[in-house]
């Protein structure tokens, strides 16, 4: 039954999944609508449809997270790639961090790097945490950091516990689709 599973179309989206890095968000200042869908389709192979709205941004939540502060505020109703690199992690930190601990871990990541580069690290530490759990034959990733530090140990243990949890979502998922069967 593993074997099945490895081979799953479901594993395949996850494997699959590549979060854009910083040159690669839009340029251009995006309105809300454009913002949420924009980011639900970066999570689409990560949703679980059994969770409904797992990785759903709603413009309530965007809302919420500028009134927290945990965003800026738009400017004429435009959100920036700063704004939208932060709610990028933030729909993935949100799945086992509570708000007031991802915007911790965000804070602190941001005062020591530019957001380019603590962005870009999250992605890449994000898609090597995917494969090492999809993978059970894989040796875990090598740290990408330019220098490993305490900071870039949190990433790291943070990426392992979502992809640990996206692993058993669609686990669970593969189970219940063989059992209909």
């Amino acid at each position: 039954m593993p074997e099945m599973f490895d081979h799953s179309n479901l594993t395949r989206e996850v494997l699959a999944f590549r979060c854009p890095r910083w040159d690669e968000l839009p340029a251009i200042e995006l309105y809300m609508d454009q913002l949420t869908g924009y980011i639900n389709e970066i999570y689409a192979p990560l949703a679980n449809p059994a969770a409904a709205g797992d990785f759903t941004l709603t413009k309530a939540m965007v809302n919420n997270y500028v009134k927290m502060r945990v965003i800026e505020r738009p400017v004429n109703k435009k959100y920036s790639r700063v704004q939208l690199a932060r709610l990028v992690t933030l729909c993935a930190m949100k799945q086992v961090l509570s708000l007031p601990e991802l915007s911790a871990l965000s804070e602190i990541g941001l005062a020591r790097y530019p957001m380019p580069k603590a962005y870009n690290y999250f992605c890449v530490e994000l898609e090597n945490a995917l494969r090492t759990a999809f993978s059970p034959a894989a040796d875990p990733e090598p740290d990408t950091a330019d220098a490993p530090n305490d900071i870039t140990l949190l990433v790291r243990r943070f990426a392992l516990a979502f992809a640990s949890k996206i692993y058993v979502q669609k686990r669970v998922q593969f189970e219940r689709q063989i059992t209909l069967q």
